[in-house]
C-alpha cells in the first residue's frame, strides 16, 4: 500500500467539525461571562479583561471572536431577541398577551439576562451608549404593535377603560419593565406573570 493509499486518521476534535465545536463551545462561554459582567458592572465598568477571565481564556482569545466590548453586547443583545422571538413568533395577535406571559416565564429561569436588560436598559438612554439605538426601536417598536393591538380591542368594545390605546401601550411596557425589576429584589414575593395577567384582566373583558 503506498503512502498516499494510506488512510489518514483525523485526531479527535481535531477535524473540521471538532474545531467548530471547539469554537462554538468557547463563544458560548465568552457570552455566559459577559452577561455575568455587563449585569454586575454594566456595560462601561466592564473591561475585556474581567470577560476573558471569567470566560477562562485569554484577552487576545477573546478578542479573536470578539473585537471590542460594543460587539459582544450586540450579540448578548441579539441571542436574547432570538429567543424571545422563537417564543412569540408563532402567536397572532388574539394571543399576544399569553405568548407575553410564557416569555416572562422564560426570563424568570434567565435571572442574568434579565439583569443584564435592566442595566443596559437603563444605561442605554444615553445616545453615546453602543446598544441607545437598539433599544430606542424595541420600545418604539413595542408600544407602536401594542398600540395597535389595544386600538383592536377598542374597536370590538372590549376596553374596561376609557383610555387611549397609545396610553395603554406605554403603561404595558412600564409594567412589564418594573415588575421584572421587583422581581429581581425580591423573586419570592413578586409573581410577574400572575402581575400582568392581573393588568390584562383589568384592561380587557375577559378573553385572556
Amino acid at each position: 500500500m503506498s503512502a498516499e493509499q494510506i488512510p489518514q486518521q483525523t485526531p479527535p476534535g481535531g477535524g473540521p467539525r471538532g474545531r467548530y465545536a471547539k469554537s462554538e463551545a468557547v463563544r458560548e462561554s465568552i457570552l455566559v461571562a459577559c452577561i455575568e459582567a455587563f449585569s454586575v458592572s454594566g456595560f462601561h465598568g466592564s473591561t475585556m479583561k474581567d470577560i476573558a477571565q471569567r470566560a477562562g481564556i485569554s484577552q487576545t482569545g477573546l478578542i479573536h471572536h470578539f473585537p471590542d466590548k460594543a460587539a459582544l453586547l450586540v450579540e448578548v443583545l441579539k441571542e436574547r431577541d432570538l429567543q424571545m422571538s422563537s417564543i412569540m413568533r408563532s402567536t397572532d395577535q388574539h394571543d399576544f398577551f399569553h405568548a407575553q406571559l410564557d416569555v416572562v416565564r422564560d426570563n424568570a429561569l434567565r435571572p442574568g439576562l434579565l439583569q443584564l436588560h435592566t442595566t443596559i436598559s437603563a444605561e442605554a438612554t444615553d445616545a453615546e451608549h453602543p446598544a441607545h439605538e437598539l433599544y430606542r426601536e424595541r420600545y418604539d417598536n413595542l408600544r407602536t404593535y401594542l398600540t395597535a393591538l389595544f386600538e383592536m380591542h377598542q374597536a370590538k368594545g372590549l376596553l374596561r377603560v376609557d383610555a387611549s390605546p397609545r396610553a395603554l401601550a406605554s403603561l404595558f411596557v412600564a409594567a412589564l419593565d418594573g415588575l421584572q425589576l421587583q422581581w429581581l429584589y425580591h423573586p419570592e414575593e413578586v409573581d410577574v406573570a400572575e402581575s400582568l395577567q392581573a393588568l390584562v384582566d383589568a384592561l380587557l373583558k375577559g378573553i385572556y
